[in-house]
């Protein structure tokens, strides 16, 4: 079992999926959390390593609390799944956090040097 969250903050929902319930986490904003399978690929692409970044997940459109991993985008179109993406799948809300980055890039302080004003001439 897995915990799913959509994490809609930043314009294009992230589908965050976590081996740890995330409700009690700090920094958690309090998403609606939903009890999900999530099905190894039947041949992984590293054995023994289960769900990681470099498969494809992709939920049954018959069941939405199942999904399963798979080797390639076009194996879930072929088994009849919806392809999901983006997509997050880690132990906890905060590797989430550190490894996906949502809000993205914390920005690089700089000196503010005066902008020169245009002056119109007459």
């Amino acid at each position: 079992m897995h915990f799913l969250v959509v994490d809609d903050r930043y314009g294009t929902p992230i589908h965050v999926f976590m081996e740890l319930d995330p409700r009690n986490e700090t920094g958690f904003p309090g998403f609606r959390v939903r009890a999900v399978t999530l099905e190894p690929s039947a041949t992984p692409s590293r054995p023994g390593l289960g769900v990681h970044p470099d498969v494809a997940v992709g939920c049954d459109p018959g069941q939405l609390d199942r999904f399963r991993e798979f080797r390639t985008d076009g194996a879930v179109a072929g088994a009849g799944f919806i392809l999901i993406e983006p997509r997050y799948v880690g132990p906890s809300w905060p590797s989430y956090i550190l490894a996906f980055r949502p809000a993205g890039e914390k920005p690089v302080k700089r000196s503010r040097l005066p902008v020169p004003v245009a002056r119109a001439a007459h």
